[in-house]
């Protein structure tokens, strides 16, 4: 007695596209979604606790997206100090000039000064006392808090691309 089974050639053609095609692409689009997720709630924070509007954090970062070939998102941060003249971006931000100090948001410049330089840029100066280059653009730092802020977002990675991955492949199967 023998059974003929039919459809197996188109099961098999069916398995493989899956493996071949939908299984790469759902993975890309899972790490993608998690590091645009990660990108946007990072600079969120970051801005918010700076004091600047998010647009002047998020332009320092970038993402180069992963797809079917190359299954790796990369985030490129740019940690340099900012300077504090970016602070006047947001429109909240106000300046008061008291005896010796400059207040720009919640930034308090003992001996500062704003100046337009011969460049034609305009920055918040500050007399150091050094004797030599005793005059510095302010500058504020964001290394240690965009580092933070993106090593809290991906702290739970494993879990955040089980979930995505698991949405992403009950769409690309039915």
């Amino acid at each position: 007695m023998t059974v003929k089974v039919s459809g197996l050639n188109e099961i098999s053609r069916n398995l493989e596209r899956v493996v071949n095609q939908k299984l790469p692409n759902a993975v890309s689009r899972s790490l993608n979604t998690i590091a645009r997720k990660a990108m946007s709630s990072a600079t969120k924070e970051v801005a918010k606790d700076i004091g600047v509007p998010q647009k002047t954090i998020r332009s320092r970062s970038k993402i180069t997206k992963a797809n079917k070939s190359r299954q790796m998102a990369n985030i490129r941060v740019i940690r340099s100090n900012m300077p504090a003249i970016r602070l006047f971006e947001n429109r909240s931000n106000r300046m008061w000039v008291g005896r010796g100090a400059i207040i720009v948001g919640k930034y308090a410049i003992k001996r500062g000064f704003i100046q337009r330089l011969k460049t034609g840029r305009t920055h918040i100066m500050q007399r150091r006392g050094r004797e030599r280059y005793s005059i510095d653009v302010v500058k504020i730092p964001l290394a240690r808090p965009l580092t933070s802020s993106y090593e809290k977002q991906l702290d739970n990675y494993p879990e955040q691309i089980k979930t995505e991955l698991t949405k992403n492949l009950m769409v690309a199967l039915k």
